[in-house]
């Protein structure tokens, strides 16, 4: 018997604010700033689902229009192959990313996003403390 929780339970609507698994790693994806790469991993933990790296990759495969080449194996390895594989690594490279032996420079270009409540909600909370 497999003790692992099912994955599809991620894809629900629950505690995480009415967000679907894949709206929330979207929304991690989306604010990866020019220059700077993530791991599919960081990304999974960022979104609420460490370990679930694999989920992160299925969320790129449905989605349209965010930075997909910003998110990349970990170690700052490419894993998309052939010309897939090429042009991430010139997208990033347009956008100043430099690699060493083949790999992303982590040291250099690694984003971790902050943790914490949504910019919005920051900025509601500062408008109820200045009006006391």
């Amino acid at each position: 018997m497999n003790s692992r929780p099912s994955r599809r339970k991620a894809d629900t609507q629950g505690a995480t604010g009415g967000l679907s698994s894949t709206a929330r790693l979207l929304s991690v994806i989306s604010r990866v700033p020019r220059g700077k790469v993530i791991t599919y991993g960081q990304v999974a933990a960022a979104g609420g689902f460490p370990g679930a790296s694999r989920l992160t990759v299925r969320a790129l495969q449905r989605s349209d229009g965010l930075p997909w080449h910003r998110v990349v194996a970990a170690g700052g390895r490419i894993a998309l192959s052939g010309d897939e594989g090429r042009e991430q690594r010139l997208r990033l490279e347009i956008e100043g990313v430099t690699f060493r032996a083949g790999r992303v420079r982590m040291d250099l270009h690694n984003w971790k996003p902050k943790n914490g409540p949504a910019p919005n909600a920051e900025r509601k909370r500062a408008l109820r403390e200045r009006d006391f």
